[in-house]
This record gives C-alpha cells, sequence and structure tokens, in this order.
C-alpha cells in the first residue's frame, strides 16, 4: 500500500475513495467492519474523520493485523480502551488527508454503541432530511454528532443514551418526534 498510506495529496478525496483504494473493508473483512460515522451519514465536515467499527473475539488478533496492514501509515498508533463493558482496541493512521480511526471490540459490530447511534442517525436523516443542515451547522461549531442530533430534536439527558432511547420507536414515531425550537 506504500504511497496509499503517506497521508499527503493535492485535494482530499471522498471517504469512499479511500475506503476503496486503500482496501480497508477487504483487510478487515474477517472483523466484520462496517463504515459508520458523519461522512456516510452526508454530514462530514472538514475535521471529520472514517470510523470504522469492527468485532473480533480476541482483540489482540486485530491489533495484530492493524500493525501489519496499516503499521506503516502516517501517525499510526494503537490504543487499548478498558472503561467499556468488552475490551476494546482502536487503531488509527492518516492516510490521503483523512484521519482514519478503526474499533474493535468483543461485541457483535451491529451491537456496538457507536453502529447502534450510526443506525439511528441513519433512519432520522432518512425520514426527517431536513435536520441535515442543522446538524452539519452544530458540527461545524465544534458540537459532536450525537449532541447535535439531540439539540435539534430537543433530546434531554445524555445525548449518547437519549439517542439509544428512539431506537425503539417507529418510524411514525420517529417522523413525529417535534424539532427543537431554533
Amino acid at each position: 500500500m506504500g504511497d496509499r498510506l503517506s497521508g499527503e495529496s493535492a485535494m482530499r478525496p471522498t471517504y469512499l475513495d479511500v475506503v476503496n483504494r486503500l482496501e480497508l473493508l477487504r483487510l478487515l473483512a474477517k472483523f466484520d467492519p462496517l463504515v459508520i460515522g458523519t461522512p456516510p451519514l452526508g454530514i462530514a465536515t472538514q475535521s471529520s474523520d472514517i470510523d470504522i467499527a469492527c468485532s473480533a473475539a480476541d482483540v489482540d488478533s486485530f491489533a495484530h493485523v492493524a500493525r501489519i496492514a496499516f503499521g506503516g501509515a502516517k501517525s499510526f498508533s494503537i490504543r487499548t480502551i478498558d472503561h467499556l463493558r468488552h475490551p476494546a482496541i482502536i487503531a488509527s493512521f492518516v492516510a490521503m488527508d483523512w484521519e482514519i480511526e478503526i474499533f474493535c471490540q468483543q461485541t457483535a459490530t451491529e451491537n456496538q454503541l457507536g453502529v447502534r447511534h450510526f443506525r439511528i442517525e441513519e433512519k432520522l436523516l432518512a425520514l426527517r432530511p431536513h435536520l441535515r443542515e442543522q446538524i452539519v451547522d452544530l458540527k461545524q461549531g465544534g458540537m459532536k454528532t450525537e449532541p447535535a442530533f439531540a439539540r435539534v430534536l430537543g433530546l434531554t439527558g445524555d445525548p449518547y443514551q437519549a439517542l439509544l432511547h428512539l431506537e425503539a420507536l417507529s418510524d411514525e414515531q420517529l417522523e413525529d418526534l417535534p424539532d427543537a425550537p431554533t
């Protein structure tokens, strides 16, 4: 992958170009990878990164694969996350003017909190596309994604938990949620 991982280019490519050119999903295939976060939601800002969620029964095997596949990349690092219920590792690096963060946990990819947040955000934007502009504005002002969704929907309490509570709602109930006053 040599030059593709150097992190240097004249113009920042789309996140899909990066995922495809670096063959990230192929390299991570045995870890059930899923690209999540703001780029696939269409709410990315210039500071957005590419997030990929993965799963492994043995997160050390993921770390080994990540070191082999991405260890030569600009700003490569691996860190362990120990405050979660299940062990997790994050491999990060810079390539093609994007920061790439790969999260791997001993929890099925679809059951991970980040993926669950992504799925509800994806559904909300599909049902209520008018929210997109407000969320991008908040993100450009420095707000994280989940707090931005909570703000535009008028959700109270912890924004991460508040979004998870929306999983139980039907499409109709999600469409009927009031927008927060602007």
